[in-house]
């Protein structure tokens, strides 16, 4: 088994090397991206761990995936890397890959914004649009294990640098209990903020990363009147 599987990556490294080059392969990639990211080349990189030029620079010809990025593209994906690299499909394949749908979670993004100010009054919460997360993707890199995903939008400054103003935050609605010090949304009488929480003896410490804003406590007795809504666990950024 050893050796069928070394003259296997064997001859996808010779394939590789030869085929990389081309127009064709770029234009393959970007088939890969649509139909994994409908397109969306920040989206994929960041599903693949990438940087987004990374992405952009390999669909424009410019730039080399290396050969365990591939790999990991067949292992997380299905992605056919025959054809991928020499444009023949293999048999019984699927041609640009695709998880199985048991295999993904989709995270609804909801027509809500999240303050990182002094709050935002929730008016409406319909959904935009639905984003699709591979759950080996969401257990590897982000330690989630929950399908009570939802996108945010962050409204506000208070949580510079780590959180800017219209980025997109993944909650995981089902951590409500603050166990170590993390972002968080929490619903304060104020509206829904995005803060840094961490419990101080029951106490809720709100922190604000942002120096020019303050800090705050939320006693004990009045966490039950300022829920929080879930755990951040993931941002998307707009470039």
């Amino acid at each position: 088994m050893a050796a069928y599987t070394a003259r296997i990556l064997s001859y996808y490294f010779f394939v590789y090397i030869w085929y990389l080059m081309s127009t064709a392969f770029s234009r393959r990639f970007q088939l890969v991206v649509d139909q994994l990211a409908k397109g969306n080349k920040k989206h994929f990189a960041e599903l693949t761990g990438k940087s987004s030029s990374h992405i952009y620079k390999i669909c424009r010809g410019m730039s080399r995936p290396s050969m365990a990025y591939l790999q990991e593209l067949y292992a997380e994906y299905k992605v056919d890397l025959t054809w991928l690299l020499t444009g023949e499909q293999s048999e019984g394949s699927q041609v640009a890959g695709t998880p199985n749908k048991g295999d993904l979670v989709f995270a609804p993004m909801f027509d809500v914004q999240a303050s990182a100010g002094m709050g935002s009054e929730v008016v409406a919460e319909d959904v935009e649009d639905y984003f699709a997360f591979n759950k080996s993707f969401l257990s590897r890199q982000l330690n989630v294990s929950s399908e009570q995903l939802v996108f945010v939008t962050i409204s506000g400054d208070s949580m510079l640098p780590t959180l800017h103003d219209a980025d997109r935050v993944l909650v995981d609605m089902s951590q409500k209990t603050v166990n170590n010090e993390g972002l968080y949304l929490l619903q304060s009488e104020d509206g829904l903020m995005a803060k840094r929480l961490s419990d101080n003896k029951g106490d809720l410490l709100v922190v604000s990363d942002n120096c020019e804003y303050e800090n705050w406590t939320i006693a004990a007795s009045a966490r039950e009147a300022n829920p929080i809504a879930g755990k951040i666990v993931w941002c998307a950024r707009a470039t």
